[in-house]
This record gives C-alpha cells, structure tokens and sequence, in this order.
C-alpha cells in the first residue's frame, strides 16, 4: 500500500512554509495540513485534525512530517501503530521546562507572548519570526489559533508516546537553532533513535533544502520497503 505523506508547519507559519521543499520533493501525493495561524480563512486545529483522522481511515500508512511544533502537533494526533512513521525537522517532543525536562523554554517567556497576542500579536509574531530567520508575515493573524499553538507549547509532552519506539520516528536537527537548543533536542529524544545533525538554524527546510530532501526521501524509502 502506497505511504501517504503528511506534513505540518510550525506555530507562527502556515503551509506555504512547505513550498520550497514541496518543489524539489516533487511529492505530489502530499497532504499539507494549515493549523490556521495565519491566512485568510485560517482553519481550526479540529478541521486539521479530521484531515489526519480521513488519511488515516483510508489505512494507507502515515509518513508525519512535522517542523518545529508541526511535530509535536503530529505526535500528538496520528496513531503510533507499526504502519505509521513520524519525521521531525528542528524538532521537540517538549517545549516548555519542567522539573523532568530542564533545557525547556521557561513558561514566563511562553505566557508573556500569549499576553502579548492580546495587546500586539503583529510584533508578537514578528519578533518570533525574526528570531527563527525568517520574514515578517504579510497575511492576516489569527490570534485564537495562535494562542492555542502557544498553549500547545506549554503543556505539550509526547516523551511518554514516543518511549519505546525509536523506530518510528526520526529526527534532523541543528546545531546553531536560536529556537530548539540542541540541549532540548537531546532531552526530548532522549534514548530514542540518533539525531541527524546539521549546521544551521531553525529554518532547515529553506536554508539546508537538499540535506531536508534527503532525510526525507530516505524516510519514504524505509517505510516503503517495510509496507
């Protein structure tokens, strides 16, 4: 049965995120979930969830191809059975600290940011988007879809559902990320399956679009061979 690829931007980014990679990919099967951040029309975590909830329902497995809180987000939602595999770029199975969880973002920094999507969500948004390298947004905000991403952010932990099976999923990460240090990349996969490394930042998929490719197409291939 053919591998249906998945894939799920970040908070602050919406799924012309995808676009370069898409391109060079050449995936035409590809589903592109919108978690409604930003956009005209944004869609609700609840109508990308039914997407999710439709692919999986055809029984073809489920290649999840997260970045940033796109992971976090899919390891959330798809099932973790044998037939499914999850891919992360610049990715976290945490993101806030807790007591278990040190190198974690301090709450206080995700709570003034969900303060401030109520006063000034442009620059909110736009300091966000400047700490990852990448431009400032030129569609409309949606501020309850946002806020949910950075509740999201703090209280989400998929560490227990990923316990256990390292070969479900796999991890490209960078070394130089402003976003996810690499001290919470190796907390988070903590006795999972080896993180590939690259130099870089939090943009992988734009700046380091070959290497992105070839994680990918690797992925696609394991699970090919195995279905």
């Amino acid at each position: 049965m053919p591998v249906q690829p998945v894939f799920v931007h970040g908070w602050g980014f919406g799924p012309d995120f995808w676009t370069p990679l898409l391109a060079a990919l050449g995936w035409a099967d590809a589903c592109v979930l919108d978690l409604g951040f930003v956009g005209q029309g944004a869609n609700t975590h609840a109508q990308a969830m039914a997407q999710v909830q439709a692919v999986q329902a055809q029984g073809r497995p489920m290649l999840g191809i997260g970045h940033s809180l796109g992971f976090l987000w899919l390891a959330q939602h798809v099932e973790l059975s044998r037939a499914n595999r999850l891919v992360g770029i610049n990715a976290f199975a945490a993101f806030a600290a807790r007591p278990d969880f040190t190198a974690g973002v301090p709450v206080r920094v995700l709570q003034r940011m969900v303060k401030g999507l109520s006063s000034r969500p442009e620059q909110v948004l736009a300091d966000f988007r400047g700490l990852c390298g990448a431009g400032e947004v030129e569609q409309p905000l949606c501020i309850p879809n946002l806020q949910k991403g950075l509740e999201l952010l703090v209280s989400g932990d998929v560490r227990p559902r990923l316990a256990g099976i390292p070969e479900q999923y796999c991890v490209l990460a960078a070394r130089q990320d402003p976003v996810v240090s690499p001290a919470m990349t190796e907390e988070s996969f903590a006795g999972g399956p080896g993180v590939q490394w690259l130099d870089g930042g939090h943009m992988l998929p734009h700046t380091h679009l070959q290497d992105c490719v070839a994680f990918l197409q690797d992925a696609r291939e394991k699970m090919e061979q195995r279905a």
